[in-house]
């Protein structure tokens, strides 16, 4: 794995020289081959109290400073930690700790009746296979990071360029990205091939494909020469380091040739960050800012969280109950052996005699270490094995594919867990939608025009007018949407035009320009290219004022051949609207707007307004000059406050044009996969930042919502405002909210939840616990893990949280389970998930087939490994009946723990995988049955140990009166009653196999050559174990072995036959679920729900 690179790409020093450096071939093999952990301690975040200046060029004064190793790695465990670590997962299991008491207890010879090598045999056993599987994924992560870490980079030293693995890139070099490649650190930006430009994509980081800008930090440093960048002098001031996207403070301090130039502020602006891809540009020549753990990605790369299903957690409770039980046999066997001492005929057969105390202590911990097998060693094992295909299964499912995108899982143990969730928190845009937006509709002075279809029917406005203030407006609106955006032109293979933008909705607005004939070229320096119905004009751009969070719009101003200045604006309807002009005509524009705004709502699009206001040259060059004064303001928070006054003044008195309204589309079987999910009793969050009507319309689409649901509208201002709303709900204002026949529905903004996460968490989950259905807008990311672990502190449910983006990686790691969609917002949610699919829809066949079946699979092997060892284990204690309870074992230790670990495991394994109750599409027709397993009662476990310990019974006796007049040794007995019991078992597990496959068949099969042919060669081995020489050829000669065993395989399992007989036939809750398996078997038609 380490050494797959050539030695010579190793020993290859960024200068070029070919050596070999201990320290730079260390970067490469970190993980498991590091002794000390990837991240140390100083370089995580909190832990700095100042950040060391960057000197300039000066690579060998940087390495002498605190700075980190431009390398990221998210392996588990290094070499020292390996095996501790791996012992505390495993010791944490009650099982394991369960073992380990008994090899302790074995390996004294004064109480052990066994020898201790089988227990210590197995429990290493336990412990190997969990340390390579854990290894083996292990490997998987480092194999991952050694190629990220690995990749080759451009750096520049004394003007020439050169290759650089990644991990030797060091804070301070000077780094040269070409187009389509993605940035290795966090670098500030020097110089760009467009006039101190880039376009950057950070799908890895938040989310967004989108393309966002960036620029350099100065003019006078965007123009030097590389060679001249390569002497600057000086220093970089950067803040302390924190995972904050978005936030980000510096200094530039520099000099070229004795010439100082003044301090350059640097803000996020100015920063390239580690992951995202430069797009658009030729390349980007920056200084390397943070670097490997210190990066923007490095401190929200958190390692995710241990995880255990609720399966898990039961079984310690299983166990726990077995141990219990071993426990009272251990008593039982102790005060009957006191009795038995006690007897005259005890004094004829025990040459030695002890105490009471002594016999008592020595009995109670015989008799624990030779009962240890009601805990099967297998189990763990088995699990282990299941789980493991299992996973492999969701990972071959074709129906779980889309577009060649498999859906992945990346931790096994928690298959099971997807059978019992009662919460899904979703993420809306590229989760539930396509992340791809489609202009709709305008509307153009009041009147709506559908141009969904994309054929030009705002061009008809202008090519055949009503009248010359519709042509106008239609032509203003069109120069709206082909001048106000931040979009840059691209072109295919095959040459054609297409837009890339920091928004999506700008790629839709521009591309709805181009279809009714203004079609966007690009820019030209300062100015716009724009065919307009195939003449070309160039429109200077004056000023450009960004689209931001805090402005929620954008502004342009331009000048037109004709020395006509206007001022074209979009943004949000609640901006815009404050910012027109008074007038009748801009009221009676308004009016009618607004009113098709709401009907743009109601169909779940996303809305903007557009306006524009003509200015005169005076008024411009007065803008102009107060926009340079507050540009160069050298203090960053007073820069950023006085350039929005400006822009404020300016973007006033607007003359109203229209509203767009565009689509973001619903991916393919949500509405479907969101009903099913709610019919089958699973409670459905939505989390988005679209405002509210949009929300509750994508609700509706989604089926989310419906006409049914009584909608509760969670919108405050202030804490008092959410008491009094809550406990109107609470008190019946809005009907009954525990009416299962009105549900209620509630829609709730980011604002709100501020206070109901911070005073009513517990008043809130009241009533949301009965909603069927929660939208939540506004959210901010933080936001969305904290509505995770309110639902996880007050109810007892299973939570499954569900992004795309990497703001959803908070939430995805804090719920129970977490799912992450490959999609084009990246592969950071996904890295961070449990389970990984390519679209939503896929959610249903996850949770309802492979959910479903894991936990009806993982639970029969759970009883059956329980039943097994039991049933033939509690034979020991009918013997003790017949042996003065002296804890004398009946079989051999090594058949015990062949028995334990191989005879049976085959059937076990076959349950674990193949079992199945009700087929697939009966499933998906009726998904209530998700529910018919989701609780997990200890009763089922107590009735498979009746049946195992009647079993005993029935092997047991039957066996002893089968002999009872022949002469016979111990190990022939032993022998016998083996034979009987691993018939019987075998059986049994047959009988609870509900879906038969060849593989299951095979299983059995396999099960029995593998029992009598290692016990074949076991009694051939007479110098290893003598007791056993020609024992088991004597057994299966003897006719009767083969008629008890018939006899007891019939006393078993009538009355397994016969309990399942009446409670099929008889009515209880469970009656729909044995209804749907009978129309199934007959292949009758379902006419409805049952």
């Amino acid at each position: 794995l380490i050494m797959s690179s050539d030695w010579e790409d190793f020993n290859k020093d960024f200068e070029g020289e070919r050596r070999f450096d201990r320290e730079y071939f260390e970067g490469a093999v970190k993980g498991p081959l590091r002794l000390t952990p990837a991240t140390p301690k100083r370089h995580r975040e909190g832990y700095r109290r100042e950040y060391p200046p960057i000197s300039l060029n000066n690579r060998d004064l940087n390495r002498t400073k605190d700075f980190p190793e431009n390398s990221l790695y998210t392996t588990k465990y290094t070499l020292i930690s390996f095996l501790p670590k791996l012992i505390k997962e495993q010791f944490r299991k009650a099982t394991s700790m369960y073992f380990l008491l008994i090899c302790i207890i074995t390996t004294i010879p004064m109480i052990s009746p066994v020898s201790p090598l089988p227990s210590w045999g197995g429990l290493f056993f336990i412990l190997l296979v969990a340390g390579i599987r854990e290894a083996y994924e292990d490997s998987l992560r480092l194999k991952a990071d050694v190629k990220v870490n690995n990749k080759r980079f451009s750096t520049i030293r004394n003007g020439v360029e050169h290759r650089t693995r990644s991990f030797r890139i060091k804070v301070g070099d000077l780094i040269l990205i070409r187009n389509n490649e993605s940035i290795p650190v966090d670098m500030i930006v020097l110089k760009t091939s467009d006039s101190g430009q880039c376009f950057i994509e950070t799908a890895a980081l938040d989310g967004e494909t989108n393309l966002k800008i960036r620029s350099s930090i100065d003019e006078r440093i965007s123009e030097l020469s590389n060679d001249q960048l390569c002497l600057l002098q000086g220093e970089l001031h950067a803040g302390i380091p924190s995972h904050h996207l978005y936030e980000f403070s510096g200094t530039l301090q520099a000099s070229l040739d004795g010439t100082d130039f003044e301090p350059i502020p640097i803000n996020e602006s100015n920063l390239l960050l580690a992951s995202s891809i430069l797009r658009n540009t030729e390349y980007v020549i920056g200084i390397c800012c943070y670097a490997g753990p210190e990066t923007k990605v490095g401190l929200n790369l958190n390692k995710p969280p241990s995880k255990f299903s609720s399966l898990d957690k039961k079984l310690n409770y299983y166990v726990l109950f077995i141990f219990l039980f071993k426990i009272g046999l251990c008593v039982l066997m102790t005060i009957l052996s006191l009795f038995f001492y006690g007897t005259p005929f005890s004094h004829e057969i025990l040459e030695v005699r002890e105490t009471g105390y002594i016999v008592g202590i020595k009995t109670f911990f015989t008799y624990f270490a030779l009962m240890n097998y009601l805990i099967p060693l297998s189990l763990v094992v088995t699990l282990d094995v299941v789980r493991f295909v299992q996973a492999s299964f969701i990972e071959w499912d074709e129906e779980l594919m889309h577009n060649g995108t498999r859906s992945t899982a990346k931790t096994s143990n928690l298959n099971d867990e997807l059978a019992l969730i009662g919460y899904v928190f979703s993420d809306k845009t590229g989760t539930l939608t396509e992340n791809i937006m489609n202009f709709k509709k305008a509307s153009i002075n009041g009147i709506v025009h559908d141009d969904s279809d994309g054929l030009g029917t705002i061009r008809d406005v202008i090519d055949a007018p009503i009248s010359d203030e519709s042509e106008q407006f239609a032509k203003e609106y069109l120069y709206v949407l082909a001048l106000c955006h931040s979009v840059v032109c691209d072109y295919d293979d095959i040459d054609e035009l297409l837009y890339k933008s920091a928004s999506p909705d700008e790629e839709a607005l521009c591309g709805a320009a181009r279809n009714n004939g203004f079609v966007f070229l690009g820019k030209s320096g300062k100015y716009i290219n724009l065919e307009v119905f195939g003449e070309m004009e160039k429109i200077k751009l004056l000023t450009e004022m960004e689209f931001t969070s805090d402005r929620k719009r954008m502004s342009v101003i331009v000048k037109f051949p004709d020395e006509r200045i206007m001022l074209y604006s979009k943004g949000a309807d609640s901006e815009i609207m404050s910012r027109l002009k008074d007038s009748d005509d801009n009221d009676f524009r308004l009016s009618k707007t607004t009113e098709d705004l709401a009907m743009f709502s109601k169909e779940g699009l996303r809305t903007l307004l557009l306006a524009s206001k003509q200015l005169s040259l005076e008024e411009y060059e007065e803008f102009h000059a107060e926009y340079q004064l507050a540009a160069n303001n050298t203090n960053v928070q007073e820069r950023d406050v006085l350039i929005e006054e400006v822009c404020s003044s300016i973007e006033s008195e607007m003359d109203l044009i229209g509203a767009t309204a565009i689509e973001d589309k619903l991916q393919d079987g949500v509405p479907e996969t969101i009903a099913s999910l709610r019919e089958a009793g699973i409670k459905v969050w939505v989390i988005t930042g679209d405002k509210q009507e949009t929300a509750i319309n994508i609700g509706y689409s989604s089926r989310l919502l419906d006409e049914s649901m009584n909608i509760v509208k969670f919108n405050v201002k202030n804490a008092d405002e959410c008491n009094a709303l809550i406990y109107s709900i609470l008190h019946g204002e809005y009907g009954d909210y525990k009416n299962i026949d009105k549900p209620l529905a509630i829609v709730i903004d980011g604002y709100s939840l501020k206070f109901v996460l911070s005073t009513y968490r517990e008043e809130f989950m009241e009533f949301a616990q009965y909603c069927s259905s929660i939208v939540c807008n506004r959210v901010t990311p933080l936001q969305k893990a904290e509505i995770v672990k309110m639902v996880q502190d007050t109810k007892d449910e299973v939570c499954l949280a569900i992004g795309d983006g990497g703001n959803d990686v908070s939430m995805i790691q804090q719920g129970n389970l977490g799912i992450g969609i490959k999609g084009r917002e990246g592969s950071q949610a996904a890295r961070a998930a449990d389970f990984a699919v390519p679209q939503f829809k896929c959610m249903k066949k996850l949770l309802m087939i492979h959910g479903r079946y894991s936990l009806l699979r993982n639970t029969k092997v759970i009883y059956a490994s329980f039943y097994k060892n039991v049933a033939v284990f509690m034979c020991l204690i009918w013997f003790s009946f017949y042996t003065g309870y002296s804890g004398q074992p009946l079989y051999g230790d090594w058949v015990m723990t062949f028995y334990n670990i191989f005879f049976t495991a085959a059937p076990v394994c076959a349950l674990g995988l193949f079992e199945k109750d009700i087929e697939e599409h009966i499933i998906f027709k009726f998904p209530r049955v998700y529910r018919s397993h989701k609780n997990l009662k200890v009763f089922s476990l107590v009735k498979w140990i009746l049946y195992a310990i009647y079993h005993s019974l029935v092997i047991f006796y039957c066996a002893y009166f089968s002999l009872r007049y022949e002469s016979f040794g111990l190990r022939y007995f032993g022998c016998f009653v083996m034979t009987i019991g691993f018939i019987v078992v075998i059986a049994k597990l047959s009988l609870e196999t509900g879906h038969w496959t060849y593989w299951s068949a095979f299983s059995f099969i396999w099960s029995a050559i593998l029992y009598f042919s290692m016990e074949t060669v076991e009694s051939l081995f007479s110098y290893y174990i003598p007791e056993q020489f020609a024992v088991f050829g004597n057994v299966i000669l003897n006719p009767t072995v083969w008629s008890c065993s018939l006899l007891c395989v019939v006393l078993c399992l009538i009355p397994d036959f016969s309990f399942k007989f009446v409670k099929r036939n008889t009515k209880g809750k469970e009656k729909y679920w044995y209804i749907l398996q009978e129309f199934d078997r007959k292949k009758q038609p379902l006419l409805g729900a049952p």
